[in-house]
């Protein structure tokens, strides 16, 4: 593994690195906050509740949502905001290590790696949640008015695709800090 310390970077490089990096932690903790917020904010307003289940493709009423529905739905929506929340701190840490001069190392492709597959959970679960959280809206409806919808949207492909990139770039940089440490060991 290549060390920070073996890593030739001038103090205004190390500072333009820790800044830029400082900026991208701030932006990934801002990003798991909001989608937090957002969480919270959904499920403790009726009006953007069923804002969302007509986003979900939920044509039916949602109203009178019983109990049981409602903790059912949020509890099944929390799934793809826990993977993104945790993406966002996993690459909120891994700018931590890219600020503190601890650029090329196998840890830093593990934890790239690794947030490119909580993206990937999280385009998988989204749909996934929208459909169970289509069939907890409306459990409780009438005959006849209760519905399993399935939506697909541009934005779950975008994330899959990021997911799958980070995943590639996580591998790339493996074997590039293994390049590098090889290329070290003949000099």
């Amino acid at each position: 593994m290549v060390s920070s310390a073996s890593l030739t970077q001038s103090p205004p490089a190390m500072a333009r690195l820790r800044r830029v990096s400082t900026v991208a932690r701030i932006m990934c903790i801002a990003a798991a906050a909001l989608m937090t917020f957002g969480a919270v904010w959904l499920w403790c307003d009726p009006e953007q509740l069923a804002a969302h289940a007509r986003t979900i493709g939920v044509s039916a009423p949602i109203t009178p949502l019983s109990d049981r529905g409602h903790w059912i739905a949020l509890t099944i929506g929390l799934v793809p905001v826990g993977l993104f929340v945790a993406a966002m701190l996993r690459l909120s840490n891994l700018f931590g290590r890219f600020g503190r001069g601890q650029v090329l190392e196998e840890e830093n492709a593990q934890r790239l790696t690794q947030v490119g597959w909580l993206l990937t959970a999280m385009g998988v679960a989204t749909p996934l949640a929208r459909a169970l959280q289509s069939v907890a809206l409306t459990f409780d409806n009438p005959s006849g008015q209760k519905q399993l919808a399935i939506t697909l949207d541009p934005g779950t492909f975008g994330v899959l695709a990021a997911g799958a990139a980070l995943v590639a770039f996580g591998l790339v940089l493996k074997e590039a800090v293994r390049l590098a440490d090889e290329n070290q060991s003949f000099v």
